[in-house]
């Protein structure tokens, strides 16, 4: 009777770890499929132990209670309260100038130029910096695919991508025709339509909030088409309801960070969501109503805020929207509107205790700006602060937006039944969120490694393909060094 308990939790054990290894094969996660073979061959192992050598089965025993045991810390229900952004102001939070963001300083400001006069005369603080990164290769982000020494298929894509989006981005303001009165439609009615229309056109996440002003930018700071007359201008009063909605960033383009695979999906999301928004604004003018498309060409408020109070996720360490279904994998955009919908709540998916303990994306970012301590407070908020100039850095170095923290988050990991056991338990329990990180680390290990690519987006090797450890050193260099 007791071998033959032993033995079932043996088998049972056995399927999970198979199942573990073969999904970690697909995932081409070499650490943890090693560590998962290892496992399968251990237990298997443990099947004659078990049979022929009596005296190891109370061992064995032990083993399997401390497994059972674990599994029953990790169901105790201990759910972490949903905070929107609100919970976390803490001080005197002031609305941010976009004049103030790196690329509306280093792309937009011309020297010699009236704006850049004015501009520097208030910040002198911020003009060596400035200056040093547009010598050193302008924007956005240096030669592009330098690392890849610039191989032109994959930043091709980018800049064809980008490209496209340059013919819609004017278009983000959208009014009614004068003899087009709102349509009759309850919050509830709309509110399900414009989600599942959203849905329809390619988002992957969907949520609505109500437009909190301190989360609109205060002055216009970001030209894109030319329209200086209006920089430095206030920032209307904003629209009161927001659709935010999210697109999945590939996992496998991903994983190619800080490599030009993964700009090259950066730029087909943007791409997809200033699409995807500009028609929803479209949709609401045809409706009656006003709206504006908020996209990287025409963001009026911070996209980020209004997700979390959408209840699409939690902000992380890394400082990137952290959403329930593909981490921080995801682009996020939103269109506002003054048709009256129905918000949502902010939701706990346990990312703010589990950060607190994993710090992996810290730990892996090659220019050291991601905070490896507890949050601190900024403009009256509690939080982890990245350092945007020290990233804006490295991405100049290597010629792509880097993304290494978004690939090396747990969170990250394909939205697969078992990465969705995974999260339900880090959602629900204390325990989980406690024990998961150090076991991610464990399994997956701290530092990353470009995944290989499939030939179509394969990069050669060469100069500027530098092993991994090679660039995380140069570019903790170019933070204290500069550019």
């Amino acid at each position: 009777m007791f071998l033959g308990l032993l033995l079932l939790m043996d088998t049972v054990v056995l399927l999970a770890v198979c199942v573990f290894a073969f999904q970690s094969r697909r995932e081409k996660e070499a650490r943890a499929t090693t560590f998962g073979w290892g496992a399968v061959i251990f237990h298997l192992i443990l099947i004659p132990a078990m049979v022929w050598l009596p005296p190891l089965r109370v061992p064995i025993a032990l083993l399997f209670l401390l497994y059972v045991f674990l599994l029953l810390a990790c169901l105790i229900p201990g759910k972490s309260r949903p905070r929107g952004t609100m919970d976390h102001v803490v001080g005197d939070a002031k609305r941010f100038d976009e004049r103030d963001i790196v690329f509306a300083r280093i792309e937009g400001l011309k020297p010699g130029t009236e704006p850049y006069i004015q501009y520097y005369e208030a910040h002198p603080e911020k003009k060596t910096y400035d200056d040093k990164r547009r010598e050193s290769g302008g924007f956005p982000v240096g030669p592009p695919g330098a690392i890849d020494a610039g191989y032109l298929p994959n930043t091709a894509m980018t800049e064809a991508t980008f490209r496209m989006c340059g013919f819609i981005g004017d278009h983000a303001l959208a009014k009614p025709e004068p003899d087009t009165p709102p349509y009759p439609l309850s919050p509830e009615k709309a509110t399900s339509i414009i989600k599942h229309f959203a849905l329809h056109l390619g988002a992957d996440l969907v949520g609505v909030c109500r437009v909190n002003p301190l989360w609109v930018y205060s002055h216009k700071g970001e030209i894109h088409y030319g329209e200086w007359e209006e920089w430095g201008m206030e920032k209307p009063e904003p629209l009161p309801f927001a659709v935010v909605f999210a697109t999945e960033m590939s996992h496998e383009h991903v994983r190619a960070a800080p490599h030009t695979p993964t700009l090259a999906e950066s730029a087909t999301q943007y791409c997809k969501g200033e699409y995807i928004s500009t028609i929803l604004a479209q949709w609401f003018a045809a409706m009656g109503y006003r709206a504006a498309a908020q996209h990287f060409l025409h963001y009026d408020l911070l996209p980020v805020p209004l997700a979390v109070d959408a209840g699409l996720g939690e902000l992380g360490r890394l400082g990137y929207l952290i959403s329930r279904k593909f981490g921080p994998r995801v682009r996020v955009f939103a269109t506002t509107t003054d048709m009256p919908l129905v918000p949502d709540k902010p939701i706990s998916i346990g990312a703010d205790d589990f950060c607190r303990r994993c710090k992996k994306c810290a730990t892996a970012c090659p220019s050291g700006s991601i905070p490896k301590g507890e949050k601190g407070m900024y403009n009256g908020v509690k939080k982890w602060k990245l350092d945007e100039e020290s990233c804006y850095t490295f991405w100049g170095k290597a010629g792509t937006d880097c993304a290494i923290c978004m690939g090396i988050c747990p969170f990250s990991r394909p939205d697969t039944p078992l990465h969705r056991l995974v999260r339900w338990f880090v959602a629900r329990s204390p325990a989980a969120r406690t024990l998961f990180p150090y076991v991610d680390n464990w399994i997956y290990g701290k530092k990353w490694k470009p995944a290989t690519m499939p030939p179509w987006l394969a990069y050669p090797e060469g100069p500027g393909n530098a092993t991994n450890e090679t660039k995380v050193e140069q570019g903790r260099r170019g933070k204290t060094d500069g550019p």
